[in-house]
């Protein structure tokens, strides 16, 4: 009995390296990149600024467009934009409730994934969301955050 104890204990650490490959890859995961629509003049954002526009904070572009911000509902992207922002989900909801309550904006445009998102972006002039970078497709364009 004690010899299969340390059959099972050295074929645990046999194959270590490989769970812990596993893990690591588990663990990474693509960028996330902020998108705007083709047509955009907007090329980049400063961190300060891309708060203000997903908090609802800035509602029109400097092309005189309107802010139409779009986020995914669930995922890691979802995960993403509030970590950005330094938010929870009930503090990002509340924010843009109240903004609707007093007539200073309406509430973001939803998507369930992250190819809605993009889909939704690639048709509308003014929109802006974060999502997944390795499934953005023609239409979008990515802005640099500095």
């Amino acid at each position: 009995m004690g010899t299969l104890r340390i059959d099972s204990i050295m074929c645990y650490f046999q194959h270590l390296p490989m769970l812990g490959l596993l893990t690591l890859a588990s663990w990474c995961t693509a960028a996330d990149a902020v998108i705007v629509n083709a047509a955009s003049t907007i090329t980049q954002l400063t961190d300060d600024q891309l708060k203000d526009v997903f908090l609802g904070k800035r509602t029109i572009w400097e092309d005189g467009s309107k802010v139409i911000v779009v986020v995914v509902k669930s995922g890691p992207s979802a995960t993403s934009l509030l970590t950005r922002l330094g938010k929870n989900n009930q503090q990002f909801l509340t924010g843009w409730k109240k903004l609707v309550f007093t007539g200073r904006g309406s509430m973001p445009e939803s998507s369930a994934t992250d190819e809605a998102a993009i889909e939704f972006v690639s048709k509308t002039t003014g929109a802006i969301a974060l999502v997944d970078e390795l499934k953005i497709k023609d239409g979008v364009k990515v802005v640099t955050i500095r």
